[in-house]
């Protein structure tokens, strides 16, 4: 799902509280976009109130939302109305909400619950990632080197943990990736499981039918999504390395601004443009094994691609002199000198 604005932060002392420890209700600044008014906000779906229109797209509406007894603050997932008569929109629904809930990874949005409107409009309730989008913190440019390994490492393990679970992502990009302070720290969250579908499906299982059209989003999608061939662990791998590049680079490894059939063809058989001078070697040829028409050629899985990146990383911090005792024991054979 396209979200206009699915970003929020909260203002104010203690993000809700204020000093004399007095409840209040957070002001959301919607970054991207004028505040956005809706007709259900101040209703309620279930113990939750609804606060703010957080983003809308042709499949569902995010909105903030207070559960009304524990205070919490969430996001609350619905399908759009426009598909409210749809069941085969509602079905989709609830496999994305199971798919969701049934991974748990540090750097996964967690799913709390599920239920419907008096309408019969389903919905999803998760946690709230206040922040913004990696897409939208590369605006303003390229990470630094330590904070793309660390970025980097942790959302290969959290795909990892996807393909453990049995499904592949199939639409990992700077966009489903909120950037989420935890004290000091940004912590980036994999978000939406719209598209997601099994690797290995039951012959009865719709997923194991070909789908007859191009899935996905096309300027991180790999070859084999594009040509419509087999997708497995190693499609996820080729988006990791697309969404690698753009850290390094604050932009994208094929050129776009053509016609669609110029940006697939170009993703097919032209090579990545070359990344900037000042990346990192090690993690310059991760970028490169990632992006490899032939999955063959890939990191063979996420797991793989995590163990890559450690190697990478630690050689990264032995040339700058600093080797921690965590990284001691890791191999450095890949380490340029």
């Amino acid at each position: 799902m396209q979200l206009r604005a699915v970003t929020a932060t909260f203002t104010g002392p203690g993000a809700g509280y204020d000093d004399d420890n007095t409840r209040t209700r957070p002001r959301v600044v919607a970054r991207g976009c004028a505040p956005t008014r809706h007709d259900k906000l101040g209703t309620r779906l279930g113990p939750y109130e609804l606060l703010a229109l957080l983003g809308e797209g042709g499949m569902a509406q995010v909105f903030l939302a207070e559960h009304t007894i524990m205070g919490r603050m969430v996001a609350i997932k619905q399908l759009a109305p426009a598909l409210a008569s749809l069941p085969d929109a509602h079905a989709l629904f609830l496999r994305e909400a199971r798919i969701a809930a049934s991974i748990r990874h540090a750097n996964i949005v967690d799913v709390y619950d599920f239920g419907c409107d008096l309408d019969g409009r389903p919905y999803y309730v998760m946690e709230l990632a206040a922040g913004e989008t990696l897409a939208r913190r590369l605006v303003r440019g390229p990470l630094l080197a330590a904070q793309t390994f660390d970025t980097a490492i942790v959302l290969a393990d959290a795909v990892a943990q996807i393909h453990d679970a049995g499904y592949v992502h199939r639409d990992i990009k700077s966009e489903n990736v909120m950037m989420v302070r935890d004290g000091r720290r940004l912590v980036p969250k994999l978000i939406d499981f719209g598209i997601a579908r099994r690797l290995h499906p039951e012959p009865d299982d719709p997923d194991a039918r070909p789908e007859g059209q191009v899935v996905g989003t096309l300027r991180t999608m790999a070859p084999e999504q594009i040509t419509l061939d087999e997708i497995d662990e190693r499609t996820d791998v080729w988006a990791l390395g697309v969404l690698i590049y753009e850290m390094i680079a604050a932009r994208l490894p094929f050129d776009e601004g053509g016609t669609s059939r110029d940006d697939m063809l170009a993703i097919v058989t032209e090579p990545p443009r070359p990344l900037p001078p000042h990346a990192d070697p090690n993690l310059r040829e991760i970028v490169l094994a990632c992006l490899c028409k032939d999955p063959a050629g890939r990191p063979a899985s996420a797991d793989d691609l995590v163990e890559r990146l450690r190697e990478a990383q630690a050689a990264y911090l032995y040339r700058r002199g600093f080797v921690p005792r965590t990284l001691k024991g890791v191999s450095l054979s890949r380490a340029t000198p």
